[in-house]
């Protein structure tokens, strides 16, 4: 899932991660060590006060997951020592609880809704209600990103919950009245779904399809929110994220009418 154009959100373009400890980093830094070279002069750098043996903290990666957006994160150094209340700043980005937010935002796919026409999609007929039922309701979903690191003390988690809330359909041509029509999904079993024999709007063609037929349009749009926990039923914190959206297309026949008179 990714966030809607338009949306004003976007997961962070890199953050740091706890990775050595002192003497980890130590160790690190010079099994790699090389006069004149670019671990040289990161051993100067970092080592200068010992690389903090003794000290509370941790030596932190930048973790940049798409590269293609090094470029907003060129100032940063690549590792930093970061004490246990050193807070997150955009200087300094610490992997927190929002951060894994927007992993699992990423990382959350949504089913894409799984209906049926009536009458069947290959068998429409102008000036006929397209009534919409679901052969399967949706379930809510959700995705847990997380962090352990017991020799840093640092356990935090995030997960993000998507709920399906409306169902839009979209007639796909001109040649209807009306041309979309939108509904709310209803609670069932922990499930979503919606059957529109009885609704006040239903999409109607005026004009039989030519050979290609119409695509019709069915959308989803989910509401979703995030915990800063591994619980999915948790309160919901901010900032709010954008609304996901799944979608599926038919290729609907429509024709005319016809009757025999005897």
């Amino acid at each position: 899932m990714s966030a809607p154009a338009g949306s004003g959100w976007s997961p962070p373009a890199c953050w740091y991660e706890p990775e050595f400890t002192p003497k980890e980093f130590s160790d690190y830094i010079n099994s790699n060590w090389v006069s004149g070279s670019a671990w040289d002069e990161m051993g100067q750098e970092y080592g200068k006060d010992n690389f903090h043996e003794g000290d509370k903290g941790g030596w932190y990666q930048l973790i940049v997951p798409d590269l293609s957006k090094a470029d907003a994160c060129a100032a940063l150094d690549p590792w930093k020592w970061i004490t246990p209340e050193q807070p997150s700043t955009p200087d300094i980005p610490k992997v927190d609880p929002k951060t894994l937010a927007g992993l699992a935002f990423n990382e959350t796919v949504l089913p894409n809704p799984d209906i049926t026409l009536r009458p069947i999609a290959q068998n429409q007929l102008v000036n006929l209600d397209t009534e919409i039922a679901f052969d399967k309701a949706l379930p809510k979903v959700w995705v847990t990103a997380s962090l352990d690191n017991a020799d840093f003390g640092i356990h935090v988690a995030a997960t993000t919950t998507a709920v399906p809330e409306q169902l839009t359909i979209d007639a796909g041509t001109p040649y209807a009245d009306p041309q979309s029509c939108t509904y709310d999904l209803k609670a069932a079993g922990g499930k979503y779904s919606v059957d529109t024999k009885d609704a006040d709007c239903n999409i109607t063609y005026t004009k039989a399809s030519s050979a290609g037929g119409y695509t019709l349009k069915a959308s989803v749009v989910w509401k979703v929110t995030w915990t800063p926990s591994a619980d999915p039923d948790g309160a919901p914190s901010a900032p709010a994220l954008p609304d996901g959206q799944s979608s599926k297309q038919f290729t609907v026949t429509v024709r005319e009418n016809q009757t025999v008179n005897r």
